[in-house]
């Protein structure tokens, strides 16, 4: 029973959604034109349709936002935090956008300014408060903004749906007279009666080209030629282009448009800043964003791990091959531990460029440790505790694994598969792959390309400070351990969590 809701839990809930929505239209509605306004009262206070039809459509938006949020494995936790803030915050928001162009009618009152029960709500406001808002606080989630974005645009559509039979209700933004409404059902029809004449239901029109926009959304999000941020660029566009000439009919219905921007409704110069702004998402993205994550696979997620000293106890290795190297070209000098260790991590090109300045001789050395390197590794190295479990069990987890190392990628494979590692790893990044090395975030990135992973569903497991500083420049979550030789710098990077044993991965992931 529980797996066949969740296979037709979509088409539930939108059904569940459209009962909803032609059931309050029905109760609304029931008996003669014109209706009123007032849903029901308690004592002297009395709740308006208006807000009753605002509210069930957020209720409706936040039901689709947590499913979208439960397919592609985020926190719902999310979800409500975002209410708690957003909602009010919208709210806020359109009152102070419809205040801001009519200060003469409030006469420096700022509590009459801030009541919105006496009407006067501009939906930009709420636009414009959310997208900004939206910035910080997805930052702080440590989620993809645009994706976030992208469920926020269809709750929008859902919201001026349900709103503007609100507005219906209370029998306003109409527009000019028309000869007949014929077309229309008695109850809409009679209600559109004002003043004794006629008027365009304009209400009707944005209301049912905000639910074409929103159906156009439900069925083609899941296409892969959507990719993250092209919702909420088509929301902007698309509404921007509705409300125009809803607007412009309502100018002509004789009744003074309340907003004004420089002689130009607000409404309307508002409208085409969401146009601009949706079309400069979508091409700033497609022009510049490289790694462009498909809307439908956003859930998937990737840990990333370095290999020597993360994965692999490849130190006594790494030491012994230095010490060799080192006495082939350099045979008087005799390294300390603390100069040994300092090669656990950097690149051997930046590692041997702390001694040799020539670059034909610092490539020589390099040639001269890769050769020792192949012998010695010959002998199998081992993997640290657990490491085989944390691969395995991330896999049936459906996690991608990838490898981001400052080896080549000859001697990391060799290393993975010596411990039966390879067969869970998805990708391999080696020095020899990328141009530039950690702590550059260039390998990260180019693994997250490959595994088409959005970095926010991605963490990274390393052992040095340049492992950190990567991750934090490629904004995955970065993830310590413990044992690394490098301990107190590894701390001094920050790491967003350290696991003192691989196996604790395991309650993260």
């Amino acid at each position: 029973m529980m797996t066949t809701f969740k296979k037709y839990q979509g088409y539930i809930v939108y059904g569940g959604i459209t009962l909803l929505f032609l059931l309050l239209i029905l109760i609304a509605t029931f008996g003669t034109a014109p209706y009123s306004g007032t849903a029901f009262e308690l004592g002297s206070f009395s709740v308006q349709w208006y807000a009753v039809f605002i509210l069930s459509g957020i209720i409706s938006a936040s039901v689709l936002a947590y499913l979208e949020l439960t397919r592609y494995h985020q926190d719902p936790n999310i979800l409500w935090d975002g209410l708690l803030v957003f909602v009010p915050s919208a709210v806020i928001g359109a009152r102070l956008w419809y205040v801001l162009f009519n200060l003469d009618k409030y006469n420096g009152d700022i509590l009459r300014m801030l009541d919105v029960t006496e009407g006067g709500l501009a939906i930009h406001g709420a636009i414009i408060v959310v997208v900004l808002g939206l910035i910080l606080f997805a930052k702080k989630k440590k989620i993809d903004y645009f994706f976030v974005l992208d469920m926020v645009g269809p709750g929008f559509l859902i919201g001026q749906i349900f709103g503007r039979w609100g507005n219906f209700m209370n029998r306003e933004l109409y527009g000019p007279v028309i000869d007949n409404l014929n077309w229309l059902p008695p109850f809409i029809r009679d209600n559109m009666n004002i003043g004794g004449a006629f008027r365009h239901p304009t209400f009707l029109y944005e209301s049912s080209w905000n639910l074409l926009g929103l159906i156009l959304i439900l069925v083609f999000r899941r296409k892969k030629q959507v990719k993250i941020g092209d919702i909420i660029s088509f929301y902007l566009v698309w509404y921007g282009i509705g409300r125009i000439p809803t607007e412009i009919l309502r100018m002509n219905s004789g009744v003074p448009e309340p907003l004004m921007m420089f002689n130009i409704p607000t409404s309307i110069a508002t409208s085409v800043g969401l146009i601009i702004a949706g079309l400069a998402i979508y091409l700033y993205r497609t022009l510049k964003v490289k790694n462009r994550i498909a809307y439908n696979d956003y859930g998937r997620k990737a840990v990333l791990f370095d290999l020597d000293g993360t994965l692999l106890d490849t130190i006594d290795l790494i030491y012994k091959n230095i010490t060799a190297t080192f006495k082939v070209h350099f045979p008087n000098k005799k390294l300390t531990d603390e100069e040994l260790k300092a090669f656990v991590g950097p690149t051997l090109d930046e590692s041997f460029g702390w001694y040799e300045k020539d670059n034909k001789k610092l490539q020589a050395m390099i040639k001269t440790y890769r050769e020792i390197n192949e012998v010695n590794h010959k002998v199998k190295v081992e993997s640290f505790e657990n490491a085989l479990t944390v691969l395995k069990t991330l896999k049936e987890h459906d996690y991608l694994i990838g490898i981001v190392s400052s080896k080549i990628h000859k001697f990391v494979k060799l290393g993975l598969e010596q411990n039966d590692l390879m067969q869970y790893v998805d990708v391999i990044i080696g020095s020899d792959e990328s141009p530039k090395h950690k702590p550059d975030p260039l390998p990260i990135n180019m693994a997250l390309e490959r595994l088409n992973v959005s970095p926010s569903n991605a963490a990274y497991v390393g052992d040095h400070p340049n492992d950190i500083l990567a991750a934090k420049a490629a904004n995955v979550k970065s993830i310590g351990v413990g044992y690394s030789v490098h301990y107190e710098a590894l701390l001094g990077a920050k790491p967003d969590v350290v696991v003192d044993n691989l196996e604790k991965l395991l309650y993260i992931f």
